[in-house]
């Protein structure tokens, strides 16, 4: 089978890379063929397939310097990609698709693709990753608070919240952008919507979304590899993006108050100089920040750790870190939000703690960190829930069931 991958990136980018990184080998091991459609980055990985990808954009740049002219210029890309159309069609006069999977693509490709693919009769499986298509802002987080204003379409409230980096031009594009598709919706013409979790379908339902053309998929993950560890080395570990809404600045007030913690943190993002200096300025001399980390360099320090801490404060809709810790034996404490709640069952693979709330979260990490023998049998259940409910085959087979379905479904047509 011909399987299109598109995605924004192809290299290691965050969690949402490490899932479509994983899907990639598993196919490839099960003897199918990749075809990926991404955006030219000097990182990616190598493919022969690239001169099909898109010349990137810089949204960041663009941004800072946004004005009427600019601002026409990002609402016309990020809306609509003219290249992705011409690509696309490139792209199916050379190779032959059997099934395309759409994952990240909102602002690069587009879902001015979807038609492309519509009249060429490729089914079409979209794997949700985030909130994009319901949220103007994404994450439903407006001031580090989860903001459900535009529920029922009213994507104008984006504006007047100044949503959007809490700049009127940037959320005046993202209301358009989400108005455009609500008229235009490209969306309907997707076969099938696969989600991670029961949270982030059921939000995409409450939304509006036809349940018919969902299915709850979980994430896998490739543990043949990791032999477990269920002893640490007397820290905890947070890895992931350093960001605002991931909950690091409440978990860096909590560690002031336990001296005796230590707390080692790992990944990038927009906060990570900000949250640096504020563990100096405070000194917080339990909080280590290492910078980004994959694979080889990332593994023995999943490994030596006691416990990992997810304190996301938004509705995640299924970290893959939560795998990654369970892979290695390791029990998560984590905010009882959003997708979150379907991975970790309180008191058996690791601790849910009230989001936010510094004192439910304290309480958590100091019952856990003193308890050695809880944190074996946490980890233990850990490895075991995820070899059980999250191994490659249940992934695989799941998903080659809708491909195949969607196929015959095409052909009868």
């Amino acid at each position: 089978m011909n399987i299109l991958l598109a995605n924004w990136t192809w290299y290691p980018s965050g969690g949402d890379w490490t899932y479509i990184d994983s899907i990639r080998k598993l196919y490839e091991i099960k003897g199918h063929r990749i075809i990926p459609f991404s955006v030219h980055n000097k990182k990616n990985i190598p493919t022969p397939f690239d001169k099909y990808f898109l010349n990137g954009i810089d949204y960041k740049a663009l941004y800072k310097k946004i004005n009427m002219k600019t601002g026409i210029k990002i609402l016309i890309k990020s809306i609509y990609s003219f290249e992705a159309k011409e690509k696309i069609k490139l792209l199916l006069q050379e190779n032959h698709i059997d099934v395309a999977q759409l994952n990240n693509i909102n602002n690069y490709h587009t879902p001015s693709i979807i038609p492309i693919l519509k009249k060429a009769k490729i089914p079409i499986l979209w794997r949700i990753l985030d909130y994009k298509l319901i949220c103007p802002n994404n994450t439903f987080i407006l001031r580090d608070k989860v903001c459900e204003a535009c529920y029922k379409h009213k994507y104008y409230k984006c504006i007047i919240n100044k949503c959007r980096k809490n700049s009127l031009a940037a959320s005046a594009l993202n209301a358009l952008e989400s108005y455009f598709y609500y008229f235009i919706p490209y969306y309907k013409q997707v076969d099938m919507f696969i989600f991670q979790s029961e949270f982030t379908r059921d939000m995409f339902v409450k939304y509006g979304w036809n349940i018919e053309k969902t299915r709850i998929i979980e994430n896998s993950y490739d543990y043949s590899h990791i032999q477990p560890k269920y002893e640490g080395k007397d820290y905890i570990l947070y890895f992931g993006r350093i960001s605002k809404e991931k909950g690091i600045h409440t978990l860096l007030n909590v560690m002031k108050n336990l001296p005796n913690v230590e707390l080692k943190v790992i990944g990038d993002g927009p906060e990570h100089d900000s949250y640096a200096k504020y563990i100096i300025e405070n000194s917080i001399n339990n909080v280590s920040f290492l910078g980004p980390k994959w694979d080889k360099d990332l593994d023995p320090i999943i490994k030596d750790c006691e416990f990992v801490i997810v304190p996301s404060e938004w509705y995640e809709p299924s970290p893959y870190v939560v795998l990654q810790s369970f892979a290695y034996g390791k029990p998560v404490v984590a905010s009882n939000i959003g997708g979150l709640k379907d991975l970790i069952i309180n008191n058996e693979n690791g601790i849910l703690f009230k989001t936010g709330d510094s004192k439910s979260l304290s309480l958590a990490i100091e019952n856990l960190v003193n308890d050695k023998m809880l944190i074996r049998k946490m980890g233990v259940n850990a490895r075991m829930i995820l070899e059980k409910k999250y191994n490659s085959e249940k992934y695989y087979t799941s998903t080659m069931t809708v491909f195949k379905n969607l196929i015959d479904s095409k052909a009868r047509l």
